[in-house]
């Protein structure tokens, strides 16, 4: 009994330690399959991110030719704004050139309506633009008579093609027609 006590002992030993090496084996299965899950799960997540990381990147290439040309847009807009800053500049200070000019004008034009306010400035500035009329037509009239001597000097320049002129008057005969018949016509005719 006692050898069957140990032999029951050692079978019973070696059934426990099978039935917990079966048990660590199906652990250990288990584990595997999940390991093997995991890996499966982590390839596809590997997949997934490689395909992103390639999107990404497409992505940035593009966002990168984006970049590059909106940064030559606004190198452009920055030239324009700087040369549109400068004639900005420049009409400020024609305005203000021109704010003063029309106060001095304005100015002068106070002055102007003050004296002519006043009868006796009235009649010397008409008086004055008669004369100054007076002067114009005078001049024109110089300018006229001096260019008329001028066509006058070409004209006799250009000569009088053999006809005795002088003063503008012809100084030789006109022609005559003689009209010659025989005389035994000019009898009988009368």
């Amino acid at each position: 009994m006692k050898d069957n006590l140990k032999f029951m002992l050692v079978a019973i030993g070696i059934v426990v330690v099978f039935f917990i090496m079966g048990r660590e084996i199906v652990e250990t299965k288990a584990k595997l399959r999940k390991t093997q899950d995991q890996i499966v799960q982590e390839k596809k997540e590997k997949a997934w991110f490689q395909d992103e990381l390639k999107a990404t990147r497409s992505e940035l290439l593009k966002t990168g030719k984006n970049l590059r040309t909106c940064q030559g847009k606004l190198d452009f807009v920055n030239k324009k704004i700087s040369a549109l800053r400068g004639n900005n500049t420049t009409l400020i200070m024609a305005k203000q050139g021109l704010e003063h000019k029309i106060a001095y004008l304005q100015e002068e034009k106070k002055v102007i309506e003050a004296k002519f306010h006043s009868l006796r400035e009235l009649k010397k500035a008409i008086r004055q633009v008669k004369i100054e009329i007076r002067n114009d037509k005078i001049r024109q009239r110089e300018e006229h008579i001096r260019q008329q001597v001028e066509v006058d000097k070409w004209e006799t320049a250009l000569g009088n093609q053999g006809f005795l002129t002088k003063g503008g008057e012809d100084r030789y005969k006109s022609k005559v027609n003689v009209e010659v018949r025989p005389a035994n016509l000019s009898m009988k005719k009368q």
